[in-house]
């Protein structure tokens, strides 16, 4: 055997011999060099403006009443409840309670104005309806929003004053006209112990979809988790327990029915989708499937979480013209979507961060420096435009390398659920190396 390969055979052992202190001493210290040179990044004077000129325009565009206008450009009219569940859990991080309050309780005074139990899709300036659609993912991140707000200042008039009507959101979320579970007996095939979306508003194939998602399962699941404990601090511990069942049912239908070995591990799947039995799994890749990290919330173990990503980075991200970029979607033939979705990007951010993965903070970062170049504040997503390619269009592996000449367009800059999103995700990584949350103005 030669010197070369026996002392390459020979480094493993070298390895695992080392004191476990010493091993440990080594990789932490990378990993502060590593957070280090992150820091230095976020201090630089392009994330600095990016940064603050999103984040103040986000906080700028708040009327007083907590109508939150959601784009910039006129791409999209009105308020959109949904947004909210980004833009509240950013305004907690940057411990900014009353502005977080006065955009909940613009959504509530609308509802109690319009004598509605749900939450509509599109809120108008005077309290008024734009569209009344129901789409029960964004209905659960507004629930989702007071309870974290609830929950990260304590009990105040504020809670006591609404907790009637937000409980009652909560109740018709997890009704069984929506939440399809087997009561506590057994179920029919149709009874997934999953809550049914109706109107999810997907990219994919840019259309609505009836699916049992995993961005509903995932912010009705936080909604749950969250309530319970202010159902116990209301003096309401019947429903306390009753939303304790509810939990475990729907936790087991995400384990159940949610979850496939599709890609060799065990990840999530996108969405079950109604076929008038049990359902058919969908098993896509992309934002949806990162929907845990945004709620906070995991109805099975992290493992999951964790495999779902590594097949993601592993089978859906790209690389072309120097930059590393997710996709917005991936399909389950192995094709995948020309463009990248500013709320995809935070949660990949906010994942990367909790897992230490610096190398993959480092490409997101300089992703974006190369993708958002030309605009003063984060983009709603992007798409490489040129050589016959243009949006909207679905990719295979062997269209990369004859996207020689395509360029970066941005859409919607400044628009409100993607940059509130990004703007969490950064948020939480400033603080994760010991920078505000609210960054200094420009």
């Amino acid at each position: 055997m030669k010197y070369k390969q026996f002392l390459f055979l020979l480094l493993p052992l070298i390895w695992f011999s080392q004191p476990l202190h010493s091993q440990i001493e080594k990789t932490g210290a990378a990993s502060k060099v590593g957070r280090e040179d992150i820091k230095k990044e976020l201090q630089s004077d392009y994330y600095e403006r990016l940064y603050s000129k999103t984040y103040y325009s986000l906080i700028g565009r708040m009327r007083g009443d907590g109508y939150l206008p959601e784009s910039l450009t006129g791409a999209y009219s009105g308020m959109f409840p949904r947004t909210t569940g980004a833009y509240v859990l950013l305004l907690i991080e940057a411990g900014q309670y009353d502005a977080a309050e006065q955009n909940i309780r613009y959504i509530l005074k609308s509802l109690e104005n319009n004598d509605m139990e749900r939450i509509p899709r599109v809120l108008g300036p005077d309290y008024n309806i734009e569209d009344d659609q129901f789409q029960i993912d964004g209905h659960a991140h507004v629930v989702l929003a007071w309870a974290r707000l609830a929950l990260a200042r304590g009990r105040n008039p504020f809670e006591d004053q609404t907790w009637k009507q937000v409980r009652a959101l909560m109740k018709f979320a997890t009704s069984r006209a929506f939440f399809l579970h087997g009561h506590w007996y057994g179920h029919w095939s149709i009874e997934p112990n999953l809550v049914r979306n109706t109107a999810f508003e997907h990219s994919k194939d840019a259309r609505m979809w009836d699916a049992f998602d995993l961005l509903t399962q995932s912010f009705v699941g936080a909604a749950l988790t969250d309530m319970i404990q202010i159902a116990e601090r209301q003096g309401d511990p019947k429903t306390a327990e009753h939303w304790t069942q509810q939990l475990k049912l729907l936790s087991d239908g995400i384990r159940k029915n949610l979850t496939t070995d599709h890609y060799g591990i065990t990840t999530y799947s996108e969405m079950l989708i109604p076929d008038g039995d049990a359902g058919v799994p969908y098993n896509g890749l992309g934002w949806v499937t990162l929907s845990p990290v945004a709620a906070g919330w995991e109805g099975v173990e992290h493992q999951i979480l964790k495999n779902t990503v590594a097949v993601m980075n592993e089978k859906l991200l790209k690389h072309s013209n120097g930059v590393t970029w997710m996709p917005t979607d991936g399909y389950p033939d192995g094709s995948f979507s020309n463009e990248i979705i500013g709320k995809g990007i935070g949660w990949e951010i906010d994942f990367a961060n909790s897992e230490n993965d610096i190398k993959r903070l480092k490409e997101i970062l300089h992703m974006i420096r190369i993708v958002n170049t030309d605009h003063p504040i984060y983009m709603e997503g992007a798409w490489l435009q040129g050589d016959n390619y243009s949006q909207n269009k679905r990719l295979h592996e062997t269209d990369i390398p004859k996207m020689k000449s395509t360029v970066w367009k941005v859409k919607d800059a400044g628009n409100g659920e993607q940059t509130a999103w990004w703007c969490w995700a950064m948020a939480r990584l400033r603080k994760s190396v010991g920078l505000s949350a609210q960054p200094k103005r420009f």
